[in-house]
């Protein structure tokens, strides 16, 4: 902890220190086969003194052909790799074709469907370009102008309706994360060139890009509706974002706009320390990928994670932070994470890279991998387990591909505890789950997703009745929970097992877990006639344990409850009297 304190007051001394910034402007007015352009010479000058004043490193280029701007853009980038915050201004003539926006040079000719890739340049792979080379991106394309190079193109090669739909730029349909993408116009619009100064599109961006302590997607909206106004609602920009990351173009000197700049970063910050799951840390450091308090994040979220895989390899974490980690659990840890094949050749490559042999980047996980994966964690001070985890990834700068969430279950934490509902909803923002929290306020709980309906783990301790707690499940927007399939049986048994408050030992080695939706209605004949769901669905499968149900006690009250002999062996149900533990709460 004092480690972690000390880090703490590190980053915030260091969290104001300016970031690298650099700015590629292109203003293409000279057309040599389409009558020139009025303006974009004129609005590049304005965007790049804009950029100037704001510390940008500006690259200012005018009348590129498509040669010139491939060398000078792949130039720009190999320059300022690494690079903060990198910014592309281009105006001029742009077109779509087959769903793809494409940037005209100024030799374009444009005659047939082969000329596209020799007379263009392809907007989405720049961007992939930018994102690959730079933290984050900012795209501003003034290139919707009427286009006779375009429409040209279109008339001589396709029929007029499919010349008429294809009028401007198309949408974006492809992820570039960690870039913002701004279009002068929306799809089907023409840009508006201006008469005689600039377009309203370069005016209204050098008129609030230097707005003091203002996040860049409010920025935008400005932008939009200055245009708009301009152009009596003819032009609307369109924006792509896929950003994950707050930023401020212009902060105040006076150390105000570091501290808003810093205020929702620390407040998400505080959120996850009081929560302190890994699920929440995870959410916090996919917000802030490159926030002033990432490294702080990563160890706390990996002294969770080591707690855990030594709890699970029944060994515990010594005193200079290395774990001995079993490799099944090692194994079923990174299957819980995610982890693909993919994620693993990545993984050793950062890894190789950074002079840790990790053998061959073949995506398996073996003994070198493991050593090289423990050696790193080591060397950042990080809990030494040799399991790729959340943290240790982002340590290493991995990005993880994203699992869907219908298809692979999601577990908050191995522990109940009390969430805050507040503290919640600055991280989680299904609204299920919030509407939830609020309902249980006080009590602790564990949730998790599967096939995209939400589960809670609640401990309600004795000795509430079976009428009680369905309304209870009611409230927080649900009911009992209802497992129809071994499958779901099986994500609420994880959901819960590791948590040993869910379980209530017997003299004979048995355990009573939590209760859930199946209940025997009055006057069924014993010990198992009438057992039906809350919800009213079938009930034909039914994983009783070897000699359940017993009606043990009669006149009881009966409801279905999880046994299990010395868990965790699995899953199998019982009757009971009376609700020991906890229940399960399930939300469509």
């Amino acid at each position: 902890m004092v480690r972690l304190i000390f880090l703490f007051v590190l980053l915030l001394s260091n969290a104001a220190q300016a970031e690298v910034r650099a700015a590629f402007v292109v203003g293409n007015s000279d057309y040599e086969h389409a009558t020139a352009l009025a303006n974009p010479t004129k609005d590049a000058k304005l965007i790049s003194k804009t950029l100037e004043d704001l510390g940008f490193k500006v690259s200012t280029h005018f009348d590129l052909s498509r040669d010139e701007l491939g060398r000078s853009f792949a130039k720009f980038l190999t320059e300022n790799r690494d690079a903060d915050l990198t910014f592309f201004y281009f105006a001029g003539h742009g077109m779509q074709y087959e769903g793809r926006n494409y940037l005209i040079g100024t030799d374009a000719r444009l005659e047939t469907e082969f000329d596209i890739e020799g007379e263009t340049v392809a907007l989405d792979k720049m961007a992939r370009l930018m994102r690959k080379n730079s933290k984050a991106a900012l795209i501003f394309i003034d290139a919707c102008r009427d286009n006779p190079l375009a429409d040209q193109f279109y008339r001589d090669n396709f029929s007029q309706t499919r010349a008429l739909v294809s009028r401007g730029l198309a949408p974006v349909e492809h992820k570039n994360q960690g870039a913002m993408m701004l279009f002068a116009a929306s799809p089907g619009q023409v840009a508006f060139d201006g008469n005689g100064g600039n377009s309203p599109f370069a005016t209204a961006l050098a008129a609030h890009l230097p707005a003091e302590n203002v996040e860049v997607l409010s920025l935008m909206k400005r932008v939009i509706r200055d245009v708009e106004r301009d152009t009596d609602n003819k032009q609307t920009p369109i924006v792509s974002n896929d950003l994950t990351q707050d930023i401020y173009l212009n902060l105040s000197s006076s150390g105000e706009g570091v501290s808003l700049a810093l205020e929702q970063e620390q407040a998400l910050f505080d959120a996850a320390m009081s929560i302190n799951s890994e699920r929440t840390w995870e959410i916090f450091l996919d917000r802030f990928p490159n926030g002033a308090l990432r490294e702080m994040a990563v160890a706390v979220l990996e002294d969770i994670a080591a707690e855990r895989l030594a709890a699970a390899s029944g060994t515990s974490v010594q005193s200079d932070e290395t774990v001995k980690v079993t490799r099944e659990v090692a194994s079923q840890a990174e299957e819980n994470l995610g982890l693909t094949k993919d994620d693993a050749k990545a993984i050793q490559a950062a890894l190789n890279l950074r002079g840790y042999a990790a053998g061959p980047e073949d995506g398996q996980i073996g003994r070198k991998t493991r050593q090289a994966i423990a050696d790193f964690q080591a060397a950042e001070e990080l809990p030494s387990t040799g399991v790729v985890t959340a943290g240790t990834a982002a340590a290493l700068g991995v990005e993880l591909v994203a699992v869907e969430t219908s298809t692979v279950p999601i577990i908050s934490s191995t522990n109940a505890r009390r969430y805050d509902p507040e503290a919640l909803s600055l991280l989680e923002t299904d609204p299920r789950l919030l509407k939830a929290a609020k309902a249980l306020r006080g009590k602790e709980f564990v949730y998790g997703y599967y096939e995209d309906r939400l589960y809670l783990g609640v401990l309600n301790w004795c000795c509430d009745s079976f009428a009680v707690v369905n309304k209870l499940a009611e409230k927080a927007g649900g009911h009992l929970a209802t497992m129809t399939s071994p499958e779901e049986n099986d994500f609420v048994y994880n959901l819960i097992k590791d948590d040993t408050r869910f379980w209530q030992e017997h003299d004979d080695g048995a355990y009573t877990g939590p209760v859930f939706g199946l209940y025997q209605t009055e006057g069924a004949r014993e010990p198992d006639g009438g057992w039906v769901w809350v919800t009213g669905e079938p009930n034909d499968w039914i994983p009783w344990l070897g000699g359940e149900p017993n009606n043990g006690g009669r006149g009881k009250a009966m409801m279905a409850m999880f046994f299990n002999h010395t868990p965790p062996t699995g899953p199998r149900w019982g009757d009971s009297h009376a609700i020991h533990t906890a229940i399960v709460i399930e939300v469509e």
